[in-house]
């Protein structure tokens, strides 16, 4: 088998590599919004983590009872299109939200977890719930009592 010397490859080259870009360009889309899908994922089990820490420093002061305190440190940053916009903690101790942290997503969506095990009032230092923008943050809970309730005062520093 010899090689051949002549100009007859060079007529089907520029049509190869016109294949290689168009295949090559068809792929960036979909490797785009696999990696948009993985920081998505990896933003929202991060969040979900915090959010479970939260959780579970207030039912600890519940349980403890009042002058106990805890100070955690909370990063709600985040890639994509997921992303942190406001974290909402507590509420009036009538209001619908006393056990609640909400944290709302850029997209509109919201991730609610419940500190109702034992059931905990959370409130700002104004009795009213406690409203974060800020996606990077220390929070101090502290334990209190008031007219026979216990509830937990939460502050981001």
């Amino acid at each position: 088998m010899s090689l051949r010397w002549d100009n007859a490859g060079l007529e089907s080259l520029p049509l190869k590599l016109m294949v290689v870009a168009v295949v090559a360009s068809l792929s960036i889309i979909p490797a785009a919004e696999a990696l948009n899908g993985m920081r998505t994922r990896e933003f929202i089990r991060k969040a979900e983590l915090q959010l479970a820490t939260i959780v579970a420093c207030v039912e600890t002061l519940t349980v403890e009872g009042p002058g106990n305190v805890r100070t955690i440190s909370l990063d709600f940053r985040g890639e994509g299109t997921v992303g942190f916009s406001r974290l909402t903690i507590g509420d009036a101790k009538d209001g619908a939200n006393v056990s609640s942290i909400i944290l709302e997503l850029r997209s509109g969506a919201f991730i609610i977890k419940m500190a109702d095990q034992p059931p905990a009032w959370m409130c700002s230092s104004t009795g009213r719930s406690l409203q974060i923008s800020s996606p990077v943050l220390d929070l101090r809970m502290s334990s209190h009592l008031s007219d026979q309730t216990d509830y937990v005062l939460v502050e981001a520093c």
